[in-house]
C-alpha cells in the first residue's frame, strides 16, 4: 500500500505482463434423477494421469433450487473420485510461452498474426546484424543491400502490426533492438568505410559519431509525434541509411563534401517536422509513375537525388501549410467540446442486467475492468459513487499528497508510464494516470459515474446479484467489490467536538477552499498523510499544534525529478523501465522479508532512521519526543525529508498529552493544558479492519456480511467469502502488502477472478462459492503466519482489528501471494450448475441510467 498521492499515459505498445494461466475445466456432479449427458456430448481429458469425462455444456430444465436440494458441488476430494473437480491445464508448451508475450486471448488467429509481424521484426534485426558484419569486412555493396532490406521490412512490420492490431512487449523490444542495430550501428559503420580516404579520419569519425548519436536520441524520443495522426516523423530516421545505401549501390564516388551531407542527415533523424506517409503518393496522376521509372533508368543518380530532395523539402512545407491552415477560421460554427467528465461517461443504453458488475473505479476497479476487456469480456459495468475515476487518489487532495512507493512500481504492469516526472509520483500525476488508463483502454462506456452501490443481495433462485443504486437497480451474474480498505476515513471520538465552531475535516476529505493562512491549526495524528501535509501548511499557519500519540519511524525520501533523457529511454526501450521496476520490487521485497521473518534485518533501517532524526532535529527534548519506542515496521514506515524540519519550527508545537475534550475554540488535554485553535485536521487513517462495504452486502439466505464479520473480517485469499456465491473482492482481508506495492497483490487477484469467470463461461457453471473448510483453513494459516511478524509486536496500528488480530495484511512476501493465486483452484469451491432464470424486465425508472453528455 501507499499513502495517498497522475501523469499522462502515452505508450506505443501496451506493455502487458501476463502469466499464462492454465485453463481449467470442471466435472459437474449430477444429482440423482438428473439427465446424464450423452456420450457424444462428452470429452475425455487427461488430468494428472487420470482420465476424467466432462461435459462441455450441461443444462437442466428446472432452475436452481435451495442450497440443500439439487446442488451440484465440488468438494476437496481426490482426483478420480466421483464429484471431484478436474483441473485441466490446456495451455502448455509453446502456447503457454507465447501467452506471456502476446497480451489478450492467445487464439490461433492472433498467434499467427503475432508470428508474422515478429518474423518481420526478427528479420530486420538479423539483416542489421549481417550489415554490421559485412561493413566491417569491407563488403559495402552487400551491406548496403542489407540496410535497404532493413528499411523495407521495418516499414512492413509496422504496417502489419497496425493492420492486425498486434502489440506486444516482445515486439516492442525486438523493434527497438532492430532499429538500434540497423540505424544506430550499421549505418555509421557503413558511412565510415564508404567515406574512408576522402578526408581526414578525424572529420569522418566525427560525422559518423554524430550519426550514431542522433540515432540513439531518435530511439529515445521516437514518439514525439504519434504515428496515429495523418503526418508523422518516422521516415526522417530512415533517410540516412536509404540515401547512403542507394549511393553505394549506384556506384556514386564518395567525396569530402559527402561528410556535410551525412552530418545534415544525422540532424534530420531527430527532427520533429511532420513528413507525409507514402499512402498519399498513390493519389498522384498515373503518368507520374512511368515517367519516374524512365527517369531512373536514364539518369538514376540525378533522379533519385531529386526525389529525395523533394521529399526532404516536403516536411517543412507541410509544417508551414498546416500552421497557416490552423489560423484559418472554420466554415462551420464551433462544436461544443466534451469535458473530461463527459469523456469518462457511459454511452450505452439503459441495461438492467450485466455479466459482471464492478464496484469502485480506483486502481483496483479499473485494473479489473481493463483485464476483462483484454481477455475478451465486454459485458460489464463499473459503478463509481463519485463523478470520475480515481478512488482514494481522487479524494486525497491535501497538500503534498504523494505515493511512498516509487512510480515505476506504483502503476499497472500492463500499462507502464514512461512519463513519470518524479521518483515518487504525486497525487495529480496518479489521478491523471488513472484517467488516461480509463480512456486508453476504452472504459468510458462501461463507467457508471455518480452511481454508488447502496445495497446488493444474492438472489439464490435466479443465481445473480441484485444491485441497488441511486439511479435504479440492475442484476449481475458476478459482483466484484473493488472499494479497497481505504474508502472510509476513521474519526476518533472526542468529547465536545460537535460544539467546535471552527473548521474540522479529515485529510481524506480535505477542503481546498479553506484558507489556513494566519490560522491556528491543530493536526490530530502523525501518520503517513500528516507527515506529508504538515510541512506544506506549516509556513502558512500562525500556530501549528501537532497532537501525537506515538511517533512514526521516518526515513529519508530519495526523491528526484526524472530527466527527459530517462523518460525517452523508458519510452523507446520499455525493457529498461521493466528492469527498473524489477529492481524496485526486489528492494521492497527485501524490506518485507525483514518485517515478516528476520526482524534482526531491521537494525540497519532503524539506524538510518535514527541518524536521519539526529541530523534534522537539534533540540534533545524534541528529539526524544520524536523517537519511536517500538520496532520499525510495526506501524507504517513513512518517508520524508521535510517533516522533522517543519516540526522543529518556532510556530510548531508537538503535543504528546492525550486530548480530554474539545471546546468551541480550543482543545483541552489530559495534563490541563488548553490550546486555542481555529481549525482541526484529522489524520487518523481509515476503517480498514472493518470494511464499510460489508454492511451493504447480503449473501445466501439474506445474511449480512457485516454480521458474519462481527468477530473479524475474513475471506479466502482476500478474494472470496463463503456463503456469498459469485462475489469476489480486490484488496480484501489479508491481501494488502505490508511495505511493497499492493498493486502487485491486486493484479494477482484480478488474474484469479478473470480465470474464474472464463471457467464459468466454458463449463456452463452458474455459481462458484468458496467452501467453509477452505476459508477457515486459509484464515487459520494467516493467523499462524502473523505470529512473530513485526505487525503484531505490540504497537497499535490500522492493520489489526479490535481483538488485536491481523485482518488487513498478507503476512508474507508478495511473491508467495501471487503463487497462491496463480490459478483458480476450483477444488476449493462449491460449484453450482443449472439454468439461470432470465432477469426481470426493467421497470419504469428501473435500470441504471447514465445521461449522455452532449
Amino acid at each position: 500500500m501507499s499513502t495517498p498521492q497522475s501523469r499522462d499515459v502515452v505508450t506505443r505498445h501496451p506493455f502487458t505482463l501476463m502469466r499464462a494461466k492454465s485453463r481449467e475445466s470442471v466435472t459437474p456432479v449430477y444429482p440423482a434423477g438428473a439427465e446424464t449427458p450423452k456420450a457424444e456430448e462428452r470429452a475425455v481429458i487427461d488430468v494428472e494421469g487420470a482420465r476424467m469425462p466432462i461435459r462441455q455444456r450441461f443444462v437442466r430444465e428446472q432452475s436452481l433450487g435451495p442450497r440443500s436440494a439439487g446442488q451440484r458441488s465440488l468438494s476437496r476430494r481426490p482426483v478420480g473420485t466421483p464429484g471431484a473437480a478436474a483441473v485441466v491445464p490446456t495451455a502448455r508448451g509453446p502456447a503457454r510461452w507465447l501467452g506471456t508475450l502476446l497480451p489478450g486471448d492467445p487464439t490461433p488467429g492472433r498467434l499467427l498474426r503475432f508470428a508474422v509481424v515478429n518474423l518481420c521484426t526478427v528479420s530486420v534485426l538479423l539483416l542489421g546484424a549481417y550489415a554490421i558484419l559485412l561493413a566491417s569486412s569491407g563488403e559495402l555493396r552487400w551491406a548496403a543491400a542489407c540496410l535497404l532490406g532493413c528499411f523495407c521490412l521495418d516499414g512492413l512490420d509496422g504496417a502489419l502490426a497496425r493492420r492486425f492490431g498486434v502489440d506486444s512487449p516482445f515486439g516492442a523490444q525486438m523493434d527497438s533492438l532492430a532499429d538500434l542495430c540497423g540505424f544506430g550501428v550499421a549505418t555509421p559503420l557503413l558511412a565510415y568505410h564508404w567515406l574512408h580516404g576522402t578526408a581526414s579520419a578525424y572529420a569522418i569519425g566525427l560525422a559518423c559519431a554524430m550519426l550514431a548519436a542522433c540515432a540513439m536520441v531518435r530511439l529515445a524520443r521516437f514518439n514525439v509525434v504519434p504515428k496515429q495522426v495523418r503526418h508523422f516523423s518516422g521516415l526522417p530516421a530512415a533517410m540516412p541509411p536509404v540515401i547512403l545505401a542507394g549511393a553505394i549501390l549506384l556506384d556514386v564516388e564518395p567525396a569530402g563534401g559527402h561528410i556535410g551531407l551525412i552530418s545534415g542527415l544525422a540532424v534530420l533523424m531527430i527532427t520533429t517536422v511532420p513528413y507525409t506517409k507514402f499512402a498519399p503518393l498513390l493519389t498522384l496522376p498515373r503518368w507520374v509513375w512511368p515517367a519516374t521509372g524512365a527517369a531512373l533508368v536514364v539518369r538514376p543518380t540525378a533522379t533519385l537525388g531529386t526525389m529525395i530532395a523533394g521529399y526532404l523539402v516536403s516536411g517543412p512545407v507541410l509544417s508551414i501549410v498546416r500552421r497557416f491552415a490552423r489560423s484559418v477560421p472554420a466554415a462551420a460554427g464551433p462544436q461544443p467540446a466534451r469535458s473530461a467528465s463527459a469523456t469518462v461517461a457511459a454511452r450505452d443504453p439503459v441495461r438492467s442486467h450485466v455479466r459482471i458488475a464492478i464496484v469502485g473505479a480506483g486502481f483496483a476497479g479499473l485494473g479489473m475492468a481493463i483485464r476483462l476487456k483484454q481477455s475478451g469480456i465486454d459485458d460489464f459495468v463499473v459503478l463509481e459513487r463519485a463523478g470520475e475515476v480515481g478512488g482514494t487518489w481522487r479524494d486525497s487532495v491535501y497538500p503534498g499528497a504523494a505515493s511512498d512507493v516509487p512510480s515505476n512500481l506504483y502503476s499497472y504492469s500492463f500499462a507502464p508510464d514512461p512519463n513519470w516526472t518524479r521518483t515518487f509520483p504525486t497525487q495529480p500525476e496518479i489521478q491523471s494516470y488513472l484517467n488516461r488508463c480509463a480512456v486508453q483502454f476504452g472504459l468510458d462506456r462501461h463507467l457508471r459515474a455518480g452511481q454508488e452501490m447502496l445495497t446488493s443481495e444474492w438472489v439464490d433462485d435466479a443465481a445473480h446479484w441484485r444491485v441497488d443504486t441511486p439511479a435504479g437497480s440492475l442484476t449481475a451474474d458476478v459482483l466484484v467489490v473493488a472499494t479497497g480498505p481505504l474508502s472510509k476515513p476513521a474519526l476518533p471520538y472526542l468529547p465536545g467536538l460537535e460544539r467546535f465552531t471552527g473548521a474540522a475535516f479529515h485529510s481524506a476529505t480535505w477542503d481546498p477552499s479553506y484558507d489556513l493562512r494566519g490560522k491556528r491549526v491543530a493536526v490530530i495524528g502523525t501518520g503517513a498523510s500528516a507527515v506529508q501535509f504538515i510541512p506544506e501548511i506549516q509556513p502558512e499557519a500562525a500556530e501549528l499544534f501537532v497532537f501525537q500519540r506515538t511517533p512514526p519511524w521516518v526515513i529519508p525520501r530519495w526523491d528526484r525529478h526524472k530527466t527527459d533523457l530517462e523518460q525517452g529511454i523508458y519510452r523507446r526501450l520499455p525493457i529498461v523501465q521493466r528492469l527498473a521496476r524489477t529492481l524496485v520490487y526486489l528492494w521492497r521485497e527485501t524490506l518485507l522479508l525483514s518485517l515478516t521473518s528476520g526482524q534482526s534485518m531491521l537494525k540497519p533501517a532503524e539506524w538510518l532512521a535514527r541518524r536521519h532524526l539526529h541530523r534534522q532535529v537539534e533540540d534533545p527534548s524534541l528529539r526524544e519526543a520524536l523517537t519511536p519506542d517500538y520496532r520499525l515496521g510495526c506501524k507504517r514506515v513513512v518517508l520524508s525529508n521535510t517533516y522533522y524540519p517543519a516540526v522543529s519550527q518556532p510556530n510548531t508545537r508537538l503535543v504528546r498529552s492525550e486530548i480530554r475534550e474539545v471546546r468551541p475554540d480550543s482543545i483541552v488535554c489530559a495534563d490541563g493544558s488548553e490550546h486555542l485553535v481555529d481549525a482541526i485536521i484529522f489524520s487518523t487513517g481509515f476503517e480498514s479492519a472493518n470494511m464499510p462495504i460489508a454492511a451493504r452486502l447480503r449473501g445466501r439466505d439474506g445474511r449480512l456480511l457485516a454480521d458474519d464479520w462481527r468477530d473479524g473480517a475474513q475471506a479466502y485469499l482476500g478474494t472470496a467469502v463463503s456463503g456469498y456465491p459469485n462475489l469476489f473482492m480486490l484488496l480484501g482481508p489479508n491481501s494488502v502488502s505490508g511495505q511493497n506495492s499492493s498493486l502487485l497483490t491486486m493484479e494477482a487477484q484480478v488474474e484469479y477472478i478473470v480465470e474464474a469467470v472464463h471457467l464459468m463461461q466454458r463449463t456452463g457453471v452458474v455459481a462458484v462459492e468458496v467452501s467453509r473448510e477452505a476459508q477457515a483453513s486459509f484464515v487459520s494459516d494467516v493467523h499462524r503466519r502473523s505470529i512473530g511478524t513485526v505487525w503484531v509486536s505490540g504497537c497499535r496500528n490500522w492493520y489489526l482489528d479490535a481483538r488485536g488480530r491481523n485482518t488487513t495484511l498478507w503476512p508474507g512476501l508478495t511473491r508467495s501471494f501471487r503463487q497462491r493465486t496463480r490459478r483458480f483452484d476450483v477444488e476449493n469451491y462449491v460449484v453450482h450448475a443449472g439454468v439461470r432464470k432470465p432477469p426481470p424486465a426493467a421497470s419504469a425508472g428501473g435500470g441504471v441510467r447514465t445521461p449522455v453528455n452532449d
